[in-house]
């Protein structure tokens, strides 16, 4: 008997031989497959694999009659119905054989339609899955956010076009059957469960408070989980946390709620601070490098922010400091979205600085715009939500110290221990 199923995901009107080489390999190693066809076009090689889970039947799910939109293929709007349809359908079934048992990975092969219906399947799987997609278009010119999202997804770039089989294809394909198999048969090593799971937000800006924070909340016997806030940070943080991994999230670094308003490259979405806390999960909010945006090389920055403090962060990334009408701005949308939280959430202020040059007789001081931000946050947020100010930079140990107290607070006001 095979020792599990992986489920291989490919269009089998195109890429039959490709998606049969790749299942051979995979039970060659011991695992059985759960093949998934997910082509729209009337099958045409004879020699392509049948399928587990037929094309009919994922289009069915997505919402689609499949030969109806075959046969209406050259229409205007059809192609992307169609591919709607697959990654809706395949993200439906692809979860379902993960939840009842039948499927312990999954390995995608495809060009650019494959790859989007393929990772969207994939990014419907929990973290921890393995997840191996081989692409054409996992290339450096390529943007890997649109395909791997928040997911622990592994992109093998195909170098040639999967178009039939050839000494180079298969030992591309063979490398990522291994792959995946290999992931599959990894030992996991099981954690301890009743340790509070504690999300730490990390900027560049804040790293040397976030490094003295961590082993001080692991000290305490915490499992501390931390994410860079570069937009994808920020949103796992919160996907986690709706998803129930997350008991308590220390936001240390805000700043991507800023980019989020004012078009910077670390923008979040419309669900940073907002997600947990409509799902209960108490949080400690610091404006960790809130005071400034982060765009591109200086030629890049838009005339409107050229006016405004900016310090060359390296040569890629220029940080610029929000003035006093950007701070109020950002301040009122954290206080809606902390409005809406079910659980407990504290909000703390290092008064000498939020971010490395805000602070005195650096580039971004601006007390006058910070304290700007402080009073609309006070005047916006309910009263049950309280604004600790601390005479202190965010990475002093003075704020390092007192902040740790005060997110003891929180998890007392949330009635949470360690050991729950």
């Amino acid at each position: 008997m095979p020792k599990k199923n992986i489920a291989v995901i490919s269009t089998l009107d195109t890429k039959g031989p490709e998606a049969g080489f790749v299942k051979s390999r995979i039970e060659a190693a011991g695992y059985g497959v759960v093949l998934l066809d997910t082509g729209i076009l009337d099958r045409q090689d004879p020699s392509a694999p049948l399928p587990d889970v037929s094309a009919d039947d994922i289009a069915r799910e997505g919402g689609e009659d499949r030969a109806e939109l075959a046969a209406r293929s050259v229409e205007k709007e059809t192609r992307n119905r169609g591919i709607r349809a697959m990654c809706k359908g395949s993200a439906k079934i692809l979860r379902e054989l993960h939840d009842t048992g039948r499927i312990c990975g999954v390995i995608g092969l495809g060009g650019a339609q494959g790859t989007e219906i393929c990772t969207f399947a994939m990014r419907a799987l929990p973290l921890g899955v393995p997840k191996m997609m081989v692409s054409t278009v996992a290339s450096g010119q390529a943007p890997f956010g649109i395909y791997t999202g928040t997911r622990d997804l592994t992109m093998m770039h195909s170098v040639v076009d999967i178009l039939g089989l050839n000494s180079l294809t298969r030992r591309i394909l063979a490398n990522a059957a291994g792959a995946v198999v290999g992931m599959a048969d990894a030992d996991t090593i099981e954690e301890e469960t009743d340790r509070l799971k504690v999300g730490i937000t990390i900027y560049g800006q804040t790293t040397p408070a976030a490094l003295a924070i961590k082993p001080r909340l692991e000290e305490q016997g915490y499992e501390v989980f931390s994410f860079h806030s570069n937009g994808t940070g920020g949103k796992a943080m919160e996907e986690l946390a709706v998803e129930d991994m997350l008991d308590a999230l220390f936001d240390l670094s805000t700043h991507e709620i800023t980019d989020e308003i004012f078009g910077g490259i670390h923008a979040g979405d419309s669900n940073r601070l907002l997600a947990g806390g409509l799902k209960g999960v108490p949080r400690l909010v610091v404006p960790g490098a809130l005071d400034l945006i982060t765009l591109g090389r200086p030629e890049t920055v838009p005339e409107e922010y050229r006016s405004q403090p900016n310090v060359p962060h390296n040569p890629n990334i220029t940080l610029v400091r929000l003035n006093k009408e950007q701070m109020i701005r950002v301040a009122n949308v954290m206080a809606e979205r902390l409005n809406q939280a079910i659980a407990p959430v504290i909000v703390a202020i290092p008064v000498g600085g939020y971010s490395f040059y805000n602070k005195d007789g650096l580039h971004f001081r601006d007390p006058e715009a910070d304290k700007a931000f402080v009073q609309t946050l006070k005047d916006n947020l309910k009263p049950d939500i309280s604004v600790r100010e601390i005479d202190a930079h965010v990475n002093d140990p003075k704020f390092i110290e007192e902040i740790l107290a005060v997110f003891e607070t929180l998890l007392e006001k949330a009635k949470l221990k360690n050991g729950k």
